[in-house]
C-alpha cells in the first residue's frame, strides 16, 4: 500500500480485506431508469416473443414500483435480456 495513503485514511479502511458494493438497483428501476425499463417488460412484446410468462413479469414489475416487493434481481435478468434482444435480435 502507498505509504502516503496512510496519512490521509485510517488504517483499518486501507488494510481491510476488499470488499464489494450493490449498485442501488431498487431504487434506480423506480427512479432514473424507469422509463426505459418500462416499455421492455410490455406484455404484448413479452407474448409475442414467448420467451417469458408476460403476466409473471408485468406482476412482478407492479410489485416493484408500487415497492411492494424488491424484484430487482429477476427484473434485472428481464431488462438485460429484452434489451439485448432489441438491440441485437430486432423483429424482422
Amino acid at each position: 500500500m502507498n505509504q502516503a495513503a496512510y496519512r490521509y485514511v485510517p488504517q483499518a479502511l486501507l488494510d481491510r480485506r476488499k470488499m464489494g458494493f450493490d449498485a442501488p438497483m431498487d431504487d434506480w428501476l423506480r427512479g432514473p431508469l424507469r422509463d426505459w425499463a418500462e416499455d421492455l417488460p410490455s406484455e404484448t412484446r413479452l407474448e409475442r416473443e414467448g420467451v417469458f410468462k408476460p403476466h409473471r413479469i408485468r406482476e412482478r414489475w407492479r410489485d416493484h414500483v408500487l415497492g411492494r416487493r424488491n424484484r430487482q434481481a429477476a427484473l434485472w435478468v428481464v431488462l438485460v435480456f429484452q434489451a439485448w434482444k432489441q438491440r441485437w435480435l430486432p423483429a424482422g
